[in-house]
């Protein structure tokens, strides 16, 4: 029998013969389709063109000069002068460090939060209305229960930065909770049972089903916790001012400051 014109040409290996589709032409309407899409999508990026990508390489040109306008070339002699301040360090290993801890920590306890709420426990409905509560309480009201609860002393220590910590946690954990949980209820309950069926235990599940199913919420949320950690220098600013003691001195500081 002739093979289908519409299947493209025939290729023959070991005596058989396999088609391979030939990539059409869009139809007109999807032609038009995609022209007003285009249309409807270039006012955003014209906008992120204008006021985000331009500017960020004008001053990415003005970071090489020096002088009214950066009219004179200077290399990298700004850099230079910026990584050797050691304000500049203690900000940026503040920061860092506030990240490397905070946002793992974040997920895991948004994470373990999710799984319980997940299992529809005795008190969960309870939780699952108050969990976003932290997120529109102001700022200036969480820093003065803090500082009501916490000696002033041990905000101008050391302290200061895991006080921080715990409410950067207490605020967000609720919002990441419910992002997970949302990525959990799309898991499919018959991949749960035809693994317990199977002998697999709640440990096994978790590592071969929920979290592998669970990634992209998983990125999402930890995206997320790295934006939501900068907002933090509000909590910092309100604890301690624009010279807080050094463990919470951050890089919104170091900018703000040297603005």
């Amino acid at each position: 029998m002739p093979p289908s014109k519409k299947n493209g040409p025939i290729w023959t290996s070991n005596g058989h013969t396999k088609g391979v589709r030939r990539t059409l032409p869009l139809s007109p309407r999807a032609r038009r389709k995609r022209r007003v899409g285009l249309l409807l999508c270039a006012p955003m990026l014209l906008g992120v063109l204008l006021f985000f990508a331009l500017p960020f390489l004008m001053v990415v040109g003005y970071s090489f000069g020096l002088g009214g306008g950066q009219a004179q070339f200077a290399g990298f002699e700004n850099y230079k002068k910026v990584f050797s301040s050691q304000t500049f360090l203690l900000a940026a290993g503040n920061t860092v460090k506030f990240l490397v801890l905070g946002v793992p920590l974040l997920i895991v306890l948004a994470l373990m939060l999710a799984l319980l709420l997940h299992r529809a426990l005795p008190g969960t409905a309870f939780c699952s209305n108050t969990i976003l509560l932290p997120l529109v309480l102001p700022i200036a009201s969480i820093v003065t229960i803090t500082e009501w609860l916490i000696p002033a002393p041990a905000l101008d220590g050391p302290m200061a930065f895991y006080v921080l910590l715990a409410l950067y946690l207490w605020k967000n954990c609720g919002y990441i909770t419910i992002l997970l949980l949302a990525g959990l209820s799309l898991i499919p309950r018959e991949l749960y049972d035809a693994a317990a069926i199977e002998g697999a235990g709640g440990s096994a599940r978790l590592t071969y089903i929920t979290l592998p199913l669970l990634r992209p919420s998983l990125v999402f949320s930890a995206v997320l916790g790295v934006i939501t950690s900068f907002k933090s220098y509000r909590e910092a600013f309100l604890l301690g001012g624009k010279y807080p003691n050094e463990s919470i001195y951050l890089m919104q500081h170091f900018l703000n400051n040297n603005f």
